[in-house]
């Protein structure tokens, strides 16, 4: 399995549960203020759906990603994502270099 079929095949999953998934991002927004979900594509394909324990506030996640250009685009993302109407979710997967930092929109 290539990255980007991991990246595929954990991103429909999550799509599935769309619902759940905005609900997550609301309570840990107010709970938390700005961040993103650190997720692992595998465990999203062996049906692990995230929880609040995957949320990291901007200084938590920032702090993951010691690349400048990952760092920067996702500090860019996270500076700036609508939190009443997206999420910000890193999506790792099991290959090096293979992260995916998506909005995922609530409507």
């Amino acid at each position: 399995m290539s990255a980007i079929t991991q990246r595929d095949q954990a991103i429909s999953l999550l799509n599935k549960n769309l619902r759940q998934l905005i609900k997550l991002y609301k309570e840990c927004y107010l709970s938390r203020g700005r961040g993103a979900l650190l997720v692992y594509a595998r465990n999203v394909i062996s049906n692990v759906l995230p929880n609040q324990d995957d949320y990291r506030t901007e200084e938590e996640i920032l702090e993951v990603f010691t690349s400048p250009d990952s760092y920067a685009q996702l500090k860019e993302m996270i500076t700036h994502y609508d939190q009443k109407n997206e999420g910000i979710l890193a999506l790792i997967t099991d290959f090096a270099n293979a992260t995916y930092f998506i909005t995922v929109k609530f409507k």
